[in-house]
Order: structure tokens, then C-alpha cells, then sequence
């Protein structure tokens, strides 16, 4: 079976670290436990996390959770985590895919300002169509961010215009996504499970 979504990733590789290393001097990735808040809403972690803070004790921690897509590309994805009093690092932002942990990596100079943030990729295959399919998630940020757009949420009310430069852009992501999976990394009973437990799929998942 193949991979299709970038997971939490097994360990703390090279590519990894580079990335890091673009982002924050002396970088220290670490495992944080993810831990959802029942009923919360996914993809406003930033919100939470001050909310829990405010209610419970503890801070918010701004940075990026880190994912691959082994051998193919990884990202960083701009995110908060909160430090409970007892100074755990907890990530309560529930999922749109079960994880049981994230790699993240704290960024002190890191400020959110109610924008989106461009997630970072970097391609690790040097295939033509994973460089095209890393400039298709760039264009779709592109758009969605556009004039403002940049400041709304939730559900998207486009123009005739917009609507059509929006479904292309939709469609050439999907396109170069069906044409890269054969080349997508295979996973069997002993790979690393996706939910990012450190367990192998045999002994968490068991998917295969």
C-alpha cells in the first residue's frame, strides 16, 4: 500500500534538520503528544491554545509542526502548541487525520497575526512533478490569501471569475497528486505507523 499524506515523521532526519535550521537558529525539534480537546473546531489551534492558556494555566507556544512524506517531500506547517503549567507540551488541536503526536519545532520569534501562513515544503525527490506539485500548493495559498481574502474564514463566496481560476488551480493539484502516486513510497507491517506513535503498523494501527 502506498503513502499518500505527508505523517509525523519516524525521526529527526537530515532533511529535517535542514528545514529546521532555515527557520530557527540552534533548532530543537521535539515529540509532542496530541492530546484534542473534545468538540473543538480543527485548523484554529492558535485561538485554543490562547483560550486554554487564558482558562487553565500554561502558555501558548508558537512554531511549526513538522511532516514528510518519506522520501518524497516534507513541510512545516505554521501551528501552536500549549506548555500545561507543569511545562508539558501539549498539542490539543484536534485532526483532520488521527496522529497520536507531532514533531514541532518552537519558533520564539514567531508571531500570528489572524493571517494564514504559508506552509514551508521542501522537495526531497528532485522529480519534476513533485517540484510541480509543491508550486501547486503555493499557488493554491496564493489565491485563497489573495487582497481579502487574507483576513476571512470559513466558507469561501468567489466570483464567477475567481471560482473557475479556483477549481483549475483544485484540479492540477489532484491531477499531479493521481500522477505521482505510483511513485509514492510503499508502507508494509514494519514501517513506522502514520499516527506518529514511534510504533511500527504491526503493533499500533495494523493496517496491513
Amino acid at each position: 500500500m502506498k503513502f499518500q499524506h505527508p505523517i509525523t515523521p519516524a525521526d529527526i532526519s537530515g532533511p529535517i534538520l535542514s528545514l529546521c535550521h532555515e527557520i530557527v537558529p540552534n533548532p530543537a525539534p521535539e515529540y509532542v503528544d496530541v492530546l484534542p480537546l473534545l468538540g473543538a473546531p480543527v485548523n484554529e489551534c492558535f485561538v485554543l491554545v490562547e483560550d486554554q492558556a487564558r482558562n487553565a494555566g500554561g502558555e501558548s507556544v508558537i512554531g511549526w509542526a513538522l511532516w514528510e512524506l518519506p522520501g518524497v517531500f516534507i513541510e512545516a506547517e505554521f501551528h501552536a502548541v500549549w506548555r500545561n503549567p507543569g511545562g508539558e507540551m501539549v498539542d490539543i488541536s484536534p485532526k483532520t487525520r488521527q496522529t497520536q503526536r507531532i514533531l514541532f519545532l518552537a519558533d520564539p520569534s514567531a508571531r500570528y497575526d489572524g493571517r494564514q501562513v504559508n506552509n514551508l515544503r521542501r522537495a526531497i525527490s528532485r522529480d519534476p512533478d513533485v517540484l510541480a506539485y509543491l508550486q501547486a500548493f503555493d499557488d493554491e495559498y496564493e489565491f485563497l490569501n489573495r487582497g481579502e481574502r487574507a483576513l476571512q474564514h470559513g466558507e469561501l463566496r468567489l466570483n464567477d471569475r475567481d471560482a473557475i481560476e479556483y477549481g483549475n488551480i483544485e484540479r492540477n493539484l489532484e491531477t499531479l497528486h493521481i500522477r505521482l502516486l505510483p511513485r509514492f513510497p510503499s508502507f508494509g507491517p514494519y514501517t513506522a505507523c502514520w499516527c506518529g506513535s514511534g510504533k511500527k503498523l504491526k503493533w499500533c494501527h495494523k493496517s496491513v
